[in-house]
């Protein structure tokens, strides 16, 4: 059960990571906070991979692997154009129904492992994914009747696309980790396809900035101590999903990996004092059913 403690510590510098970036947002645009994401935490992802290979010569090796390339290329994409649909979708003033619904990510990454890497997954396992995805729509839902009234309307397709991406790149990480034959770490496996993505997805967004919104590169140096923060914090937290990929299927771990939101929950309520609502208290309850479920599943 050693992904359970990694998927857990990962949730928690993932709601960290969240947290620093909001912080953020209030000095720098949106998307050169999602730059920060990478791009603060590529040079501590670097010192890790060459710290632990010892070799430069790795990285072609690793490169050739058959599949790892294409693999991780496609994962940074896919992780870029979710970030991109998601900050697209803040633009609606309903943008709470359709993040709701990006949460049936775990679905469909159970759904895309059975057809890109043939994993299946048994009937307690399905039903334990399903539940707790329940769950976290419904604690994430700010006010039901909004939800269905706005529930056939384009910001649930919206919703429901960026979910699609964010699987995708969960899957094909993941896909990219299992070429990795050559590497008998699964440490070594995790940090390494961190380690080409984070370069990858820094890469582009780099460019993109330069094009497009070159004087956020002033204000990211004024925020420098934050960034780094938000950077160590990211890196944390991705590297403990890509470690738990080499355990166990992804779609376990991003559904255990929604107790994130169990944190950022508590602590709003700890924090504001904010009042209790019932539709709270069910998702809970019923994502810690999905959960256990889901854990029995695998004994």
């Amino acid at each position: 059960m050693n992904w359970v403690l990694v998927t857990v510590f990962g949730a928690f510098f993932q709601n960290l990571r969240s947290s620093l970036q909001k912080k953020l947002n209030k000095d720098i645009s949106t998307i050169a906070s999602t730059y920060v994401r990478f791009a603060f935490a590529l040079p501590f992802a670097a010192i890790l991979f060459f710290l632990f290979f010892r070799d430069l010569n790795i990285i072609s090796t690793i490169l050739i692997q058959p599949g790892f390339l294409f693999n991780v290329f496609l994962a940074s994409i896919f992780q870029i154009i979710f970030t991109f649909i998601l900050l697209y979708l803040f633009n609606f003033s309903n943008f709470v129904v359709g993040t709701s619904l990006s949460k049936t990510e775990v679905i469909q990454v159970a759904l895309f492992e059975y057809l890109i890497l043939n994993e299946k997954l048994n009937k307690f396992g399905i039903s334990g994914i399903i539940i707790s995805t329940l769950g976290v729509i419904l604690l994430s839902i700010k006010d039901v009747k909004l939800f269905f009234n706005n529930l056939f309307s384009k910001t649930t397709l919206i919703g429901l696309i960026s979910g699609l991406f964010l699987a995708l790149s969960v899957v094909y990480f993941r896909a990219a980790i299992l070429t990795l034959d050559n590497i008998s770490s699964n440490f070594g496996k995790a940090i390494s396809a961190l380690f080409i993505g984070l370069f990858i997805q820094t890469l582009i967004l780099t460019f993109y900035l330069i094009f497009f919104e070159r004087s956020e590169f002033n204000k990211l140096y004024n925020d420098k101590y934050e960034c780094i923060l938000t950077g160590i914090a990211g890196l944390f937290a991705s590297l403990s999903w890509f470690y738990a990929f080499t355990l166990i299927q992804s779609s376990f771990v991003r559904a255990l990996g929604q107790v994130e939101l169990l944190f950022s929950y508590f602590s709003s309520r700890y924090l504001f004092k904010e009042k209790v609502r019932f539709t709270e208290i069910m998702g809970i309850i019923i994502f810690v059913i999905g959960v256990t479920i889901l854990l029995l599943s695998r004994i």
